[in-house]
Formats: structure tokens, sequence, C-alpha cells
């Protein structure tokens, strides 16, 4: 099987930005009733609000900036804030669909020494098909560095 050249060695996988619009709505509707109790010299209210508006605001921010989640190479995968693990650990890697109702999610699913891994792929920033060709791929080249350094 020839290599893909387009695939680089290692490939970062990030979260989708969240949409949570409400959360900017309701600090910029609580900045309104900042200048609205000055107006009114209510300075208490007025600091009150103003905090808020700054808090849902900045958890705005936050919620829309894309994070690392997974990270893959020829070497094997890790998902942010946990140990890597090598693709000779990785076993029964799999994209499993669901169906709940009307609703239709799909989730990649892996056991590490014996802890099952399941992250929602609706929560990352590629498609289901694009993070299979990503796992065919590095789990290939894995393959073909180990029978390159038996050879050795």
């Amino acid at each position: 099987m020839p290599e893909k050249v387009e695939i680089p060695q290692v490939t970062v996988i990030y979260t989708r930005p969240s949409d949570q619009h409400l959360l900017l709505l309701g600090g910029l509707g609580t900045f309104l009733y900042v200048i609205f109790f000055l107006i009114r010299t209510e300075y208490i209210s007025s600091v009150l609000c103003l905090f808020t508006s700054i808090v849902l605001t900045y958890r705005y921010l936050e919620k829309i900036k894309s994070k690392a989640k997974i990270i893959i190479s020829q070497d094997g995968i890790q998902v942010v804030g946990q140990p890597f693990v090598s693709w000779a650990f990785v076993h029964g890697l799999q994209i499993r669909p669901e169906v709940k109702g009307n609703s239709y999610s799909e989730t990649l699913v892996f056991t590490n020494n014996g802890r099952i891994q399941e992250i929602p792929i609706n929560t990352l920033a590629i498609t289901a098909w694009q993070l299979e060709e990503l796992l065919n791929t590095y789990q290939e080249r894995f393959r073909e560095s180990i029978v390159e350094d038996e050879e050795f």
C-alpha cells in the first residue's frame, strides 16, 4: 500500500467550537443593565451587573475556543490529558454509530490497558470518515515500521 504523502507525521484533532450564543447575549444584555443602573445612580446594582456581564462574556469566549483533543501519530494515540498509548496496546478500535430516536451520532471507541475510551465524534472538528482514514493510515505506518525493524 503506497504511503499517503498528504497525511503528516503527527495529526492533532481539535474540538469543535461550542455555539452557545446565549452566554454572549446574556453578557451583552446584562451590560445594558449596567448602563441603566449607572444612569439611575444605583452603583451597587451596576457593579453586580458588570461582574455578571464580564463572567458571561468570558465563559462564552472560553467555549468558542478550539482545544486539542486527540493526537495521532504512527507511534500511537493520545487523548489530551491522558498518557500516550502505543498502537500495540490499542484494542477494539472502532467508530460506533448510535441512533437514539431521531438523533444519529458516532463515537470513537478503543481499549487501552483494560480502560475503555469513548470520544463522541460530533464534538471534534473532523468527520467520522476523515478520522477513520487517519486511524487506518497511522496504524498501517505503525505495522510497516515494525516489519522494517524486524528485517534489520
